[in-house]
């Protein structure tokens, strides 16, 4: 069944102030230490959430570690041999006592942990806090090999008995977390994220091979991602015998083989791979909806990226996409096909007017997701811990 709710949720009133006007808690809680051997690893939407948290309150207000390596994160091939072997400790050590980092030394530390992950090989007390952008190893575990589901199964059961404060990215992946674990926790907050505005900000470059309407997915090539699905839809509609094409951009990752060699198969399906952003910008811009029907999502970036740019969403029912928009998308069931298909055709189908208003009521959406909030309310966190 195909949704267009509107949610509009309550508008702050309070001046967000800027955050570096504002001391945080003084010594008496101990340093501050953000552990973020997570960029150590990986360079998607967590790590830019990673960087600007330690941007924000490094070096003025906390300390920074990087795995074994101190407080200067390794870049180029020093920072994917030290990735190699971080993972291969992580996978052979787990959560022994032996060779923790940081050891008795760090006891009166309180430690912000941007991946519940890195518990593993630290000392973890309930005065700590993790950062949490879902919990899909455990909620989704046929998405992820193996080794990674036993990692962070072993993580969020150390979690589990130390009870440190958790900060959730979203309302879904906090009840996803409750589900599991239960609410006997230090603290359970949320604080979402927000829409790094850099990303359009430039020249607009058009996409050669696009030559009239088209829906757009942007993301990784991943079996989460369920650009199948999408895919089905779009030719099982016939939408290349109304002149209508399907773009699908990003990175490749787990499972695309299936997604491409299904892409390749379907007339109409263009895939310029990762591009540049000025011509994502101009993706944005003209394209009819953003189709994003993913399995899993801690957030619902993409969606608030097309919220953003006025871009209909078009994504799974329930799921933190919806959450991201505060409901102002086209909500399917993931695994229906026709459904899928259903809601692309009623994006084609309206009218200026209703493409308008629909576009107005994203923006106002995403204008309120900015980063000056998110950071405020870290402060705030913080402040209190």
């Amino acid at each position: 069944m195909l949704h267009l709710s509107h949610s509009r949720g309550i508008v702050e009133k309070t001046t967000i102030a800027a955050a570096s006007l504002t001391p945080l808690a003084g010594a008496a809680a101990g340093r501050l230490l953000f552990e973020n051997s997570l960029s150590i690893l990986n360079r998607t939407g967590a790590w830019h959430i990673a960087k600007d948290l330690c941007q924000e309150f490094v070096p003025h207000h906390a300390q920074a570690r990087y795995w074994r390596l101190g407080s200067r994160g390794p870049e180029g091939l020093a920072r994917k041999i030290a990735a190699r072997l971080m993972m291969l400790e992580i996978s052979w050590l787990k959560d022994s006592r032996h060779f923790l980092i940081g050891g008795k030394t760090a006891g009166g530390d309180t430690k912000v942990f941007l991946d519940p992950l890195f518990v593993l090989r630290s000392e973890l007390t309930e005065k700590d806090i993790v950062l949490c952008h879902d919990v899909g190893p455990l909620s989704h575990s046929f998405l992820y090999d193996t080794v990674t589901v036993a990692n962070y199964r072993i993580a969020y059961e150390k979690i589990s008995r130390e009870r440190p404060g958790i900060v959730f990215v979203s309302d879904w992946s906090k009840d996803k977390f409750v589900s599991l674990y239960g609410l006997n926790f230090r603290f359970l907050t949320t604080i979402p994220l927000y829409v790094r505005t850099g990303l359009f900000d430039g020249p607009l470059e058009p996409l050669s091979g696009i030559d009239g309407p088209f829906f757009l997915t942007v993301g990784a090539f991943e079996t989460r991602k369920n650009q199948i699905a999408a895919l089905e839809a779009y030719r099982d509609c016939r939408f290349r015998e109304q002149g209508v094409q399907y773009v699908l951009c990003g990175p490749r990752g787990d499972g695309r083989e299936k997604i491409i060699d299904l892409a390749k198969s379907i007339p109409g399906v263009v895939m310029p791979g990762y591009v540049p952003d000025s011509q994502l910008r101009w993706l944005y811009a003209h394209a009819e909806a953003f189709v994003l029907p993913s399995l899993l999502e801690g957030f619902g970036m993409p969606a608030l990226e097309a919220a953003y740019m006025g871009l209909l969403p078009i994504v799974s029912e329930g799921s933190a996409l919806v959450e991201a928009v505060d409901g102002v998308c086209a909500q399917v069931p993931p695994k229906d096909v026709a459904a899928i298909g259903q809601a692309m055709r009623h994006a084609l189908s309206r009218s200026s007017a209703e493409k308008a208003k629909t576009s107005r009521e994203l923006r106002e959406v995403a204008s309120r997701a900015s980063k000056e909030r998110f950071l405020q309310r870290w402060r705030s966190l913080l402040q209190a811990r």
